[in-house]
């Protein structure tokens, strides 16, 4: 059986518990199954609880310190609660991303077993954040983040989408993020991600896509002091503003790649930075529903199907002009 190196200890387990949202973000790769890829022409079933879990069981052998749970929205799902407190004693880490819709009524089993709680909010506007997420329960979002705080929950990040309809948004974002910081004591953060790149979002790629290169020398000119930091999958920077960490994922920078990248017609524009596992037990290093870039992981000898994506995770390096190299394979010259 094979492990994950000592430098590749930060590599975490992106896991989805469930194949639909209730949310339509304007963003979301639905082509690729949002964040739970697996092919459409395997027609798998989801795994019940138990199925699921021998599956986290096996990949928790392997090193991985991290559980990062996604869906879907992962909070439709009815068994996630038994599947958190299974992960309880597997992971020093578990996360969480949600579109807080079902928080508040699921903030118990939350505060029990998740570290870090991450909340996606791409405007503080709410009119606004209704367009984007085509669902008008996200007028509440702001309110849900502030009664996590209340209810105790230590550690929380917000994720926003920088596009050109929200860039102005940030800056909201931070003054609300630090007052809750002030009154609640809670550790709150704010990942910026950039607008991430489908064939089924193309339109909507080119029309809102902003190199976030340029937020950060706009940052500068305001005297923001701005950090590096090279992390498994990509490079990515932060800064204090407003008393508030802001870390910023960069994907059109450097990108971890590996020798299954150099050939690769799906070119993507994250890189490697993860192992996958789907609600129907797909595995896979990649972003995509390439049925060449993945296995199901069932069977008798699930070691052997593990060994093989985590012997790609040890050799995956970073790869400059990453950014050029899939902006050049989509035609999307000029973009960077």
């Amino acid at each position: 059986m094979r492990s994950l190196k000592d430098e590749k200890q930060t590599t975490f387990l992106r896991a989805s518990v469930c194949d639909i949202c209730n949310f339509s973000c304007e963003y979301c790769a639905t082509d690729l199954g949002m964040e739970n890829h697996t092919p459409k022409c395997l027609n798998t079933k989801l795994l019940n609880v138990n199925q699921y879990m021998n599956n986290i069981n096996q990949l928790a052998k392997y090193g991985f310190k991290t559980v990062s749970f996604t869906g879907g929205e992962p909070l439709l799902n009815p068994t996630f609660p038994e599947i958190l407190s299974g992960c309880r004693q597997l992971f020093e880490t578990i996360e969480v991303t949600t579109n807080g819709s079902r928080l508040l009524e699921n903030i118990e089993v939350i505060k029990v077993n998740v570290d870090v709680l991450k909340i996606s909010i791409d405007a503080f506007n709410p009119a606004l954040r209704m367009k984007i997420t085509n669902n008008p329960q996200a007028k509440q979002t702001t309110e849900i983040i502030e009664g996590c705080c209340k209810h105790g929950i230590s550690t929380i990040g917000l994720n926003f989408v920088f596009m050109k309809q929200n860039k102005e948004e940030l800056a909201l974002l931070v003054d609300f993020a630090s007052a809750l910081k002030k009154k609640y004591g809670t550790n709150i953060y704010i990942s910026v991600l950039d607008l991430y790149y489908s064939n089924g979002n193309k339109e909507f790629w080119k029309e809102q896509f902003v190199n976030l290169k340029t937020i950060r020398d706009c940052l500068k000119e305001k005297g923001i002091p701005i950090n590096h930091r090279l992390r498994i999958g990509c490079d990515s920077y932060y800064f204090s503003w407003n008393d508030v960490i802001v870390n910023m994922k960069d994907s059109m920078s450097c990108t971890h790649r590996a020798e299954i990248c150099e050939n690769c017609s799906d070119y993507c524009q994250e890189g490697i930075y993860s192992l996958k596992h789907s609600a129907s037990g797909w595995i896979s290093v990649c972003p995509s529903n390439n049925i060449a870039l993945g296995s199901l992981l069932n069977g008798s000898s699930p070691a052997e199907t593990i060994d093989k994506y985590v012997d790609i995770l040890n050799q995956t390096i970073r790869t400059e002009n990453t950014g050029q190299i899939f902006c050049n394979s989509k035609g999307l010259e000029g973009f960077i």
